[in-house]
């Protein structure tokens, strides 16, 4: 800094060396295999991917998480042989004294309510959600809600994909909007997911098991109101359209015509 030069420093996963031709996943293999002391070929796949998943290509994430599987015994590394991992039963949120799992807690917490909410609720689905499915649990239209309200979901929901805890993907396949007059996508349903493994364990854990079932029932619940009401609206609105008059209006009517 004295000198006034800044270096911007970052993570494995975003760092691409187009002369020696390797991606970023190979680039997050030869940090692991190096720092266990093992060929790259000895790791397993799935190691890489939960690896890969958890720190997000941080140097110093996946230090502490190598040294985190080590130490419960969930990773052995035996010279010459390949390493093994039960990945499925870890649980990363009880790290809470490494830098990945403090900061991603603090990172949380430091949210406004209505974004904290929006980041527990997305921990819930998983796979892909919409915004609808978030406003089915904290401000559903059928429990007085109004488009004020959605609007400030919206935002939250915008602010948790800027700051990197939430993604926007494509809709799925079966669920393709159909194309805009303009072809810029506007109006067609964003769809969202949580691909992070790291924000989705430790959110995961600030929600409680009940809370996690409720969300995902108010959420199909709102998906099949919206397939099958809309069809029946229609119907009630083209009913009350049509005009009644009342059975003594049309006798004092007939009375009235010569």
């Amino acid at each position: 800094m004295a000198s006034g030069n800044l270096l911007s420093l970052r993570g494995l996963s975003e760092a691409w060396s187009s002369s020696v031709k390797r991606t970023p996943e190979e680039h997050i293999l030869e940090y692991l295999a190096s720092y266990l002391g093992i060929p790259e070929d000895a790791v397993p796949p799935p190691l890489r991917r939960f690896v890969s998943q958890v720190t997000m290509g941080n140097p110093l994430y996946i230090r502490e998480t190598l040294d985190q599987l080590l130490q419960d015994g969930n990773l052995k590394v035996k010279p010459g042989a390949s390493a093994s991992a039960a990945l499925d039963k870890i649980d990363i949120a009880a790290w809470s004294h490494t830098a990945m799992v403090g900061g991603t807690v603090c990172n949380i917490e430091s949210l406004d309510p209505i974004e904290m909410a929006a980041l527990k609720m997305s921990t819930c689905f998983e796979g892909s959600f919409t915004l609808p499915d978030l406003a089915a649990s904290s401000c559903s239209q059928w429990g007085g809600a109004t488009h004020f309200d959605l609007l400030r979901l919206f935002r939250a929901t915008r602010k948790l994909v800027s700051r990197g805890f939430i993604d926007k993907v494509p809709p799925p396949s079966r669920d393709s909007p159909r194309q805009s007059v303009n072809g810029d996508g506007f109006g067609d349903t964003q769809y969202f997911a949580m691909q992070s493994a790291l924000i989705r364990t430790v959110g995961a854990s600030m929600v409680l098991e009940a809370q996690k079932k409720s969300v995902k029932r108010n959420a199909l619940i709102d998906r099949v109101l919206k397939q099958d009401l809309p069809d029946r609206m229609t119907e009630l609105a083209a009913k009350k359209s049509v005009q009644h008059i009342p059975w003594y209006y049309e006798r004092a009517l007939r009375r009235m015509l010569p």
